[in-house]
């Protein structure tokens, strides 16, 4: 019931059941002006057009659940609320996992559970607003949630578009106001944490000007790259919408291309390895619209296209990609095959990759031929030599492109990271709780103690698609190695088993022990949690450090009473 058909009666004459309150933004106040007008409008459905004792579904945490409140509590309408608490149905869990949400309900006393594949904290109020809404049309309880699987978005609404070889990702949403686009955005940053995200968009003409550098900005704070294009120009220059959008746009991340088509097509071609691209404002429209003439145009029906194009040009393997973008792996074949990941040649199984790397002692290129020798696919060296060169790629520095390769494998894994450092006692709690997670589902973890600069991103860049866990270890000679190594491996869960002695030759005092593994904290992803032992007499200086950055804190103690 749009606010548009109720101010204009167009809804009169008929009678619900059951009316649902979703949200309030400024979608439409080119329409009615004020906020006040727009409320009210939509009030209509509950004062008007509900039927004598009817069901109001709304919900119970935004600052409108008041208004309605007393709106049937004046009426005497019935009503079902969903929040975080004080509500009929309480949401006790929300997470994510790739392009997964999984949540958890208590409705009626009972607990209850699904999955989507639709994106968005708010799509997930709306599905539940339909099971509270179909559970007033007498179908059984069990039977609405078990249908959730097979719900798919709405055309144009987070749409994920295609599938790309590369891991990256296109999504199309008719986000054409502030709100919507900042809702739009915000719902992938949150669901897509570790992506840079880019967004191809413009604005309509002849329509609520003063949104446009007000969208421009909103596209500034949570985009990496801009792609500004014609939106609907209508009757207006499209030009001249343009340069009022990108008021608030950084030039260094600005791409301003007038043809829609053109941006869609440079944009698919820039994505690497687990980046996002945004194409908003148009959804499931077939059509621009130029000085009152309407072309056949479809946002879908191009990105596809375009997807085809790039998915003819890359690997089938996501970890080759990962490698073609590092360093131009040139005429190896599409159909590379890569294991995992190794430095020395006399751990290479078939298909595995390895990476040439000279060390204080040794040189790995001079193992290299030993590699492809025992199966490896590829491997990465500084020096071809004579022999096997159709399956060696030369590169500058190999470690740099496996630490940087390693990183885009944690931006596209779904899996949970735990990071573990101390004084003692890391591979011990890492090889104990590796095998406890193996046993719910699929986990890595650190090789031995790889937990230095070498370890940490060779054990990163070996994490599986389908892994649910990866448990590295993080060590240390001095100060600053931690933040080196954390920042690469970004955790969701960081540990810290204690502070003593271990490589107290490096630093002045335990103190200088102690900053030097608090940098773990200073690389826990945001809503990331932290590990400490209480009974650590240095519990209390991590503690601070943790809550400063806003970091969760859990602890465990044989002595004191728990945090």
């Amino acid at each position: 019931a749009s606010s548009h058909g109720l101010k204009q009666n167009r809804l009169d004459g008929l009678k619900f059941d059951i009316s649902i309150f979703t949200n309030l933004s400024r979608d439409h106040l080119d329409y009615h002006r004020t906020y006040k007008d727009y409320f009210n409008s939509k009030l209509i459905l509950f004062n008007k057009l509900i039927k004598k004792r009817g069901m109001v579904i709304y919900d119970n945490d935004i600052y409108y659940s008041k208004i309605l409140k007393k709106i049937c509590k004046n009426k005497n309408l019935k009503s079902l609320t969903i929040g975080k608490k004080n509500s009929n149905l309480i949401i006790k869990k929300h997470e994510y996992f790739g392009n997964l949400q999984i949540v958890e309900f208590e409705f009626n006393k009972k607990k209850y559970s699904f999955t989507t594949n639709l994106i968005g904290k708010i799509q997930v109020k709306n599905l539940l607003f339909s099971v509270l809404a179909a559970s007033r049309s007498k179908i059984k309880f069990n039977k609405i949630i078990e249908s959730i699987k097979y719900i798919k978005p709405v055309e144009g609404r987070l749409e994920i578009i295609g599938k790309i070889k590369n891991n990256s990702k296109v999504i199309l949403d008719y986000a054409h106001t502030p709100d919507a686009l900042k809702y739009t955005l915000e719902s992938i940053k949150e669901q897509f944490g570790q992506s840079s995200i880019s967004i191809v968009f413009g604005c309509g003409g002849d329509r609520d000007k003063d949104k446009r550098s007000i969208m421009g900005k909103i596209a500034n704070q949570y985009c990496n790259k801009i792609f500004l294009t014609d939106d609907n120009p209508r009757y207006e220059n499209p030009k001249k919408i343009r340069n009022q959008i990108k008021k608030k746009i950084n030039k260094s991340k600005l791409v301003e291309i007038a043809s829609r088509k053109k941006a869609i097509r440079i944009a698919i071609e820039n994505l690497s390895s687990g980046d996002i691209l945004l194409v908003a404002g148009k959804g499931h429209e077939i059509y621009q619209e130029y000085k009152g003439k309407k072309k056949i145009f479809s946002d879908k029906k191009y990105i596809l296209k375009e997807i085809n194009s790039k998915n003819a040009k890359l690997f089938k393997n996501w970890k080759a990609n990962i490698l073609n973008e590092k360093c131009n792996l040139g005429l190896v074949s599409k159909k590379l095959k890569i294991n995992n990941a190794s430095i020395n040649s006399k751990n290479i199984k078939k298909n595995d990759i390895f990476f040439a790397i000279k060390g204080p002692k040794n040189d790995g290129n001079n193992y290299a031929d030993e590699a492809i020798k025992k199966g490896a696919s590829l491997a990465l060296v500084n020096k071809l030599g004579k022999l096997n060169k159709s399956k060696k790629v030369q590169v500058n520095n190999t470690l740099k492109i496996l630490t940087d390769a390693s990183k885009d494998v944690r931006k596209i894994s779904s899996a949970k990271f735990i990071s573990i450092t101390g004084s003692s006692g890391k591979t011990s709690l890492k090889d104990l709780l590796s095998f406890s997670l193996n046993k719910l589902a699929p986990t890595t973890k650190s090789t031995q103690s790889f937990n230095n600069k070498f370890g940490v991103p060779l054990s990163l860049f070996n994490v599986k698609k389908n892994d649910k866990f990866a448990v590295l270890e993080a060590g240390m000679d001095k100060a600053g190695e931690i933040d080196n190594l954390t920042k690469i491996i970004k955790p969701d869960f960081g540990i810290i088993t204690n502070i003593s002695y271990a490589h107290i030759k490096n630093f002045k005092n335990l103190d200088g022990i102690a900053r030097a593994k608090s940098e773990i904290i200073n690389n826990i992803v945001e809503g990331g949690k932290i590990i400490l032992n209480q009974d650590d007499e240095y519990f209390n200086f991590l503690k601070k450090i943790a809550l400063k950055k806003n970091i969760h804190i859990i602890s465990f103690s044989k002595k004191n009473s728990l945090s």
